[in-house]
């Protein structure tokens, strides 16, 4: 055998400890592969202290390897983080969605939001980061408010109901017709959306008067029998 050729043989340093960090897939891979070597031979805490990490750590890993399985083997990445490039749509762009002022297409699809302020981003895009840069902006029902019955209208109705309250009601109320137009468009009577932040329908300037119906008119009748 040949002599060392230093006065100090080179020994394979020691693995340095995990200082509250996850291993490497390398080193779990080392330590399991200890474990399957040496089971029955060694003792749990001798094995890990040859990789540089506790018996509690050890512990740790064998409960996950018998719970997921080799998995356990790779380092996991957290959930958290968000694999691709950065996203084009800046928190100012979601702001200016959701702005009153500076968005007058707030009520149009988002295809059409996107077309008027040129923005480089896709819908599904521009939903998942208006939730995130938004308190939960997005696409939301318009809140309406019914347009109130003329004064002349409202004064003719009280009137009248006045004038003959005290009529009786077989001989009068019963030879009476009570008649209302309604209308037959599912288009004009579909509830509007329009973009803002989550809490916020009630906000003035989020609350709309109903656009007048349109399509075929029919009239209903009731009387008192």
């Amino acid at each position: 055998m040949a002599p060392p050729t230093r006065s100090n043989p080179f020994k394979t340093p020691s693995p340095e400890p995990l200082a509250n960090k996850e291993a490497t897939t390398t080193r779990k891979c080392r330590y399991f592969d200890a474990m399957r070597r040496d089971r029955g031979v060694r003792s749990r805490r001798a094995i890990a202290a040859d990789c540089g990490i506790t018996e509690g750590t050890a512990r740790n890993w064998d409960r996950k390897y018998k719970e997921i399985g080799s998995l356990a083997l790779r380092r996991t990445r957290l959930r958290s983080a968000i694999l691709g490039h950065k996203s084009k749509v800046t928190k100012s762009m979601c702001k200016l969605l959701v702005s009153p002022s500076r968005n007058p297409v707030r009520k149009q699809p988002y295809e059409v939001q996107i077309q008027y302020h040129n923005l480089p981003v896709g819908k599904r895009q521009l939903q998942r980061m208006m939730k995130r840069n938004t308190k939960g902006g997005g696409r939301y029902k318009c809140a309406f408010v019914k347009k109130q019955i003329s004064p002349k209208n409202k004064e003719e109705r009280e009137k009248y109901g006045h004038d003959h309250k005290k009529e009786p009601l077989h001989g009068f109320w019963d030879h009476i017709v009570f008649t209302d137009k309604a209308h037959v468009d599912p288009t004009s009577q579909a509830q509007g959306m329009i973009t803002r932040e989550r809490g916020k329908r009630d906000a003035p300037e989020n609350i709309k008067e109903r656009p007048p119906l349109k399509g075929v008119r029919f009239h209903v009748a009731g009387w008192i029998s």
